[in-house]
């Protein structure tokens, strides 16, 4: 089961008032890779130091799969809401669906391969839960500013800080982690 906690994780997570709205926003406006923050949220709540060296390797081991297979089936997804002929209609949206499964099962497929990098990161000494707030949100706006080509704006803010709320919520055992 401990490789698919952070699995779990993400299902929970996304599924919080807000967040997905939040990761979909950063992730058009700042062209995040959702599935990385959240290995890295998911790091931080086990009280993983993560440093910068550590998302750019972190980085480095997603982006290729997140680029060639998750976002070329999300391209894809994406067009077949308006074209081309003869899409969309009832048989495209089919296709259409199957190929959002799809991109959902690509993003497990990374997810699962981050966790062995989640797993190899050295723990701090945390005294109480205090410090995971500061380290999610500052971990988040630092994947945000690498991906960002612009200054990170107010509502960015608030989307990190939602979803590092969650996070916090969920790591306190507010909410139960789901078990797919």
């Amino acid at each position: 089961m401990a490789e698919k906690k952070l699995w779990s994780f993400a299902v929970t997570i996304y599924q919080r008032d807000g967040v997905a709205p939040a990761c979909l926003d950063l992730q058009e406006q700042c062209q995040i890779d959702v599935p990385l923050m959240l290995c890295a949220v998911f790091a931080c709540l086990e009280g993983k130091d993560i440093s910068d060296a550590d998302l750019t390797q972190l980085h480095n081991l997603a982006s290729p799969w997140q680029g060639d297979i998750v976002q070329s089936l999300r391209r894809i997804r994406t067009q077949l809401k308006t074209g081309p002929h003869p899409a969309p209609n009832a048989v495209t949206e089919d296709l259409r669906n199957k190929i959002k499964a799809a991109e959902l099962t690509a993003e497990k497929i990374q997810l699962e391969m981050m966790q062995a990098w989640a797993n190899r990161l050295a723990a701090i000494d945390i005294v109480d839960d205090l410090p995971a707030l500061p380290a999610i949100i500052d971990t988040i706006t630092r994947i945000v500013a690498a991906s960002s080509k612009a200054k990170i704006t107010q509502i960015q803010h608030d989307h990190i800080r939602l979803i590092a709320d969650a996070a916090c919520q969920i790591k306190d055992h507010k909410t139960e982690i789901i078990q797919p």
